[in-house]
């Protein structure tokens, strides 16, 4: 066999050599004409992006260039990762046949599934448009890749096809798909041994047919030929929100837009609804589970077989205020008669014993089809499937009775926001040079490697509870008004002056009507350690007088971030606390 794996010829003394395995062997039955035409439908993409610097919050990190890779889908669109285009300026792409590169548009992104939608601004020179009204077609159509209507088998051959680091030009990468799996948040995966190296991301991997079976995604990072794709499936239902216009709502892009649904606050800008259209996120029932391997406590629960399936709900989800009585089902009923039993419809200790109608197993899996029911996989992809706002048939098993629950699925939000530029936004407060922020994970991200940062994982998994946010003291920017003080951070804040701040919002209240008292003063505690109360405690006045100072140190342009200033004062000049002050207080003499 050839170093490159096509199967050419080589003189050997052995006329019974060895058999290979299949799929490093094996000579692809593509023709060199064929594999041009796929190879034409894939682009290469160079990003300008600019990313946020959540260690310092008021300003960005500088511009970065990256590549990575994109293939054509119906509608002369080009598909590729979400986190390739992430908070990029500018996009260019490059068909592997063509030398020129044409700027694009970020239509559509879920980061969520890792999913972007990208068309060119100039279409026809692009795609290489004739007359249509000669051809009679739409030419963009005979250069598009076709998606596969099935999950690849175990073991069946696979080919990668991108622009990775190591050269210009497109590079080829074959293996065997090794598992199918869900990631931690119940979507389904590929695990793949081809490789997958930076520039791969959002590229195509086809199968023996010449069909696209996924697109690339990412690597595990010390692991030997461990890759994932994000399979057809996914991508398709991620193609059908976009062409059905289904964008996230304001409530999941930020909890500081929870009382602007609520009506309160309708003439407000909602945070985070800049740039491209984001579909909603990971679809949910607002549960946790806990398997049901433990004779004694199926017993307890009113199973008597030992080998059926079923597993405990171990916890509920509150959804918002808003969201409970359109989530909330009309009923749920017995299977012996239809009398509604509960309108709250999942209690804690319940059974999950189906989904749709296919069984779950007391491990929480479920088989991964009809056909393929040999092989096992989480339950959470029945629901993960499905958009927001779609309904589901539970059955489930209540003190020993079997019930039929249809719940409502609603949007995955959590205490701790999970994606930059989705959920998770930069915002910050400064005070006296101490630097507060929302608690997310690119907070945690941009900080874990740092010698003793300490472990969040016990509050960022929490779910969302309306408008409120974890604060943080994040750091603390030395100053002669903060004396004492120098080394405090990561700590969460409990109040000030106090006051319990729910989320960034009232913080930057609080803290102005906090600096017309003698002092300000935060409670503050380490994580886990609420009993040890850490207090910083500044004279007022002195805060005021350093924060032009502080600020010009820190070239910080001003005391708060946008999405923190409270609606009531949109109309004010917010850069520095003391203008805001003046602004207030004539704001409030003018009402009286």
């Amino acid at each position: 066999v050839s170093p490159d794996g096509e199967g050419g010829e080589q003189e050997t003394s052995n006329p019974r050599p060895p058999r290979r395995r299949k799929d490093r062997g094996k000579k692809s039955s593509v023709s060199a004409g064929q594999s041009g035409l796929l190879h034409s439908c894939v682009v290469k993409l160079i990003v300008q992006s600019v990313t946020p610097n959540y260690s310092e919050p008021w300003r960005r990190k500088a511009q970065g260039s990256s590549a990575g890779t994109g293939f054509l889908v119906g509608g002369r669109k080009i598909v590729t990762n979400a986190h390739v285009v992430r908070r990029c300026t500018h996009v260019r792409a490059r068909k592997s046949s063509s030398p020129v590169m044409f700027s694009c548009t970020v239509e559509w992104i879920s980061i969520p599934l890792d999913l972007a939608v990208l068309s060119v601004i100039d279409e026809k020179d692009f795609f290489g448009d004739e007359d249509e009204s000669k051809s009679g077609s739409d030419s963009s159509n005979q250069h598009k890749l076709s998606l596969s209507p099935v999950l690849p088998r175990l073991d069946e051959n696979v080919t990668c096809v991108g622009f990775p680091r190591g050269g210009q030009q497109i590079s080829v990468t074959r293996g065997v798909v090794s598992r199918v799996d869900v990631n931690s948040y119940g979507v389904l995966r590929i695990q793949i041994d081809a490789a997958i190296n930076p520039g791969n991301s959002g590229g195509p991997v086809f199968d023996e047919r010449r069909r696209v079976v996924g697109v690339a995604s990412s690597h595990l990072k010390g692991g030997s030929n461990i890759g994932y794709i994000i399979p057809v499936e996914v991508l398709s239902h991620f193609l059908r929100m976009c062409d059905d216009g289904i964008e996230a709502s304001t409530m999941e892009r930020s909890a500081l837009n929870e009382s602007k649904v609520l009506g309160s606050e309708k003439d407000a800008t909602f945070v985070g609804m800049e740039g491209p259209k984001m579909v909603p996120g990971v679809a949910g029932i607002g549960v946790q589970m806990q398997s049901l391997e433990s004779k004694a406590l199926r017993k307890r629960l009113g199973l008597d077989d030992e080998h059926s399936g079923g597993v405990r709900i171990s916890g509920l989800w509150s959804p918002s205020p808003q969201l409970q009585e359109t989530l909330r089902p009309k009923a749920i009923k017995t299977e012996k008669d239809d009398t509604p039993v509960d309108p709250d419809c999942l209690h804690m200790d319940d059974v999950l014993l189906t989904v749709n109608g296919v069984q779950v197993g007391q491990d929480g899996t479920i088989p991964l089809s009809d056909t393929r029911s040999y092989e096992r996989i989480g339950h959470q992809v029945l629901i993960t499937r499905n958009r927001v706002g779609e309904k589901l048939n539970l059955g489930i098993l209540r003190a020993g009775n079997p019930m039929t629950a249809v719940v409502t699925l609603r949007p995955s939000r959590y205490l701790c926001p999970v994606y930059d530029s989705f959920d998770a936004h930069p915002s910050y407060v400064l005070c006296g040079g101490c630097i507060f922020v929302p608690l997310s994970w690119p907070w945690i991200t941009s900080h874990k490697k740092h010698s003793g940062f300490p472990s969040f994982n016990s509050v960022s998994s929490l779910p969302a509870k309306g408008d409120d946010q974890i604060i943080i003291l994040s750091k603390v920017l030395a100053d002669e008004v903060n004396v004492g003080y120098h080394s405090k951070k990561w700590l969460i804040l409990k109040s000030v002056n106090g006051k319990q701040p729910a989320n960034i919002r009232e913080l930057a209240h609080h803290i102005v009507h906090g600096c017309n008292e003698v002092n300000i003063e935060f409670r503050l505690f380490r994580i886990c350690q609420e009993h040890n109360e850490q207090v910083i405690c500044m004279d007022a006045e002195e805060c005021r007088q350093s924060e032009d100072r502080i600020m010009k140190q820190h070239m910080i342009a001003s005391w708060c971030s946008d999405d923190a200033v409270p609606v009531e004062w949109g109309d004010l000049n917010t850069t520095t606390m003391n203008r805001l002050l003046e602004d207030v207080a004539k704001k409030e003499s003018s009402s009286c």
